[in-house]
């Protein structure tokens, strides 16, 4: 047997509220379990609360999330609530996370009346959507699970890897409709959280960290445009520029200006139409003027360091440091700020001859890169090391 135990994922704040969901459930079974095992399901004295097909009413909704027809049914949700419900709501906060995990259990249980006329009750649509949440926040967390068969002993599984197996285990039991389990209850609830936590995300309502689904969606989109600077000729990591490399964007105008400085307004539309038409060399040379004339002018997030990688690109590395800067500075919570101080670390360290400065970038961002991008910012402190 193969029960989760706990996730790795540290805890900021004591998630009282996923433990006062998983106290309510218990003790509403421990008052309607007798009567649930002795009675005919007609009869039962909760039967009402159960969510039905006929005569619904809405508040069935939400009672029918806290009532289990056995121990080892109501063992099963709280065990999985434990293990992914904490880290959620530590993310989503405990009045949002009440809200989220409500919501989860209506939306699951709407989902399950208009598949099934069989009435429904127990808490697993609710977890599925804390697990569809947790796929989207923390896809890298690692999940420890405890067996016992013929040994006993503990091993870990990463998290996106565990709540892939049972929704796919879900979608095909329902397929065969097998069993009286509610899979499309599951089903909805895991893609509810799921879409939820994403658009949260997405919007920025949550603030999102380095390895969420959605940053390390916009990682990857990053690591290729630093590799089509490579695949055109240039050799970013080894300072060979043997082309000038454009990097193609779908740009958004960048902040509007004031009325009264029309030369700075027209200078900034200027460059935003060049980012719009993929003419990043264009944009990048306007870029330049426009800081020449009026100063630190600062882009949008995504268009400043669309021209940050452009001017690196094209080995203008005074230019490309001091875009790469001014991002930082004026977005100190962009979702690419780790990968800027690499870029703004290696430009410091091999061209500009400023290593202490580069150290410190690095250092930080070393704590937050992986793989690739991880292995170049400790190649780089090294070299500092040696120099």
């Amino acid at each position: 047997m193969f029960i989760p135990i706990r996730s790795d994922r540290p805890l900021r704040t004591t998630p009282y509220v996923n433990y006062a969901l998983i106290a309510i459930n218990v003790i509403v079974f421990a008052l309607t379990a007798r009567p649930i095992a002795m009675l005919p399901v007609q009869h039962h004295p909760v039967y009402e609360y159960y969510l039905h097909h006929d005569n619904t009413k809405l508040w069935q909704f939400i009672s029918y999330q806290f009532l289990h027809a056995d121990g080892w049914h109501l063992v099963g949700n709280m065990i999985f609530l434990w293990v992914f419900g904490n880290a959620v709501e530590d993310r989503l906060g405990k009045l949002g996370y009440l809200f989220f995990y409500l919501a989860m259990g209506v939306f699951a249980g709407l989902a399950h009346w208009m598949t099934s006329i069989a009435p429904v009750l127990g808490a697993s649509g609710s977890v599925a959507g804390v697990t569809g949440a947790f796929l989207a926040l923390f896809p890298r967390t690692r999940v420890t699970f405890f067996y016992f068969w013929f040994m006993i002993g503990t091993f870990e599984i990463p998290a996106m890897v565990v709540v892939l197996f049972y929704f796919l285990k879900d979608l095909l039991f329902f397929s065969m409709s097998a069993g009286q389990v509610a899979y499309s209850a599951h089903l909805a609830g895991n893609a509810a959280g799921f879409v939820v936590a994403m658009t949260l995300l997405g919007t920025r309502l949550l603030s999102r960290e380095p390895y969420d689904l959605f940053s390390m969606w916009q990682h990857r989109r990053r690591r290729e445009q630093f590799r089509k600077i490579t695949h055109q000729g240039y050799h970013a990591w080894e300072g060979r520029a043997h082309v000038h490399a454009q990097i193609g964007t779908k740009g958004k105008p960048g902040p509007v200006m004031t009325e009264q400085d029309k030369a700075l307004l027209e200078q900034r539309q200027s460059i935003s139409r060049a980012i719009s038409g993929n003419e990043m060399s264009e944009a990048a040379r306007l870029y330049n003027q426009l800081v020449d004339s009026h100063g630190e002018q600062v882009l949008s997030q995504r268009h400043q360091f669309d021209i940050a990688n452009t001017l690196f690109g094209m080995g203008d590395y005074p230019h490309a440091a001091r875009a790469y800067d001014l991002l930082l500075k004026t977005y100190p919570g962009h979702d690419e700020r780790a990968h800027a101080q690499l870029m703004l670390g290696l430009i410091r360290a091999r061209y500009l001859g400023q290593p202490e400065q580069a150290r410190a970038l690095l250092q930080e961002a070393s704590q937050r890169l992986q793989g690739d991008d991880a292995a170049l910012a400790r190649q780089i402190l090294a070299e500092i090391a040696r120099s």
